[in-house]
């Protein structure tokens, strides 16, 4: 079993990583944090549960993802169907390109956290354990992400 003390530590080493991961999924700060802190609950509870400590980070993310998106299951249930925000059309410049930012909001969820935590540093098997998908899968939504951003920045 992991200690309080090394825990800790392999939590703060995460909290950058985490926020971005949950802030993909829930959209809000104050989700993130509740996301957030029911992970670190859960997972400390668990912590028991973990075989290597070298398999903490992607333990951990998985454990995160789906605190978020349980917390996104509820919000959905308990949001009254006038105030559910309505989708806008994207922005575009003189040149019809949209900027990173919109850009990135046109990827799937699931594009946008691979091509996300690719970016963070992990290598496309942890990725595959934190998405509970297969290695390939990875691959096609990281390729497929990078294509549509290409597209869509592409300069005329």
């Amino acid at each position: 079993m992991i200690s309080r003390d090394a825990f800790a530590q392999e939590v703060r080493a995460l909290t950058d990583t985490a926020y971005a991961v949950t802030y993909l999924i829930l959209g809000n700060s104050a989700d993130c944090e509740d996301a957030m802190s029911a992970a670190i609950l859960r997972a400390f509870e668990g912590r028991g549960q973990l075989k290597k400590r070298e398999s903490f980070r992607a333990w951990f993310l998985q454990i995160l993802r789906h605190e978020a998106y349980t917390l996104l299951r509820t919000r959905r249930r308990l949001m009254p169907v006038e105030e559910m925000p309505e989708a806008a059309a994207p922005d575009r410049d003189d040149a019809g390109r949209l900027d990173l930012q919109e850009a990135l909001a046109e990827l799937t969820e699931a594009q946008r956290t691979a091509l996300l935590l690719q970016q963070e540093g992990y290598d496309l098997s942890e990725i595959g354990q934190i998405l509970d998908v297969p290695v390939g899968t990875v691959k096609s939504r990281i390729s497929r992400a990078k294509q549509t951003l290409r597209t869509l920045l592409e300069v005329n």
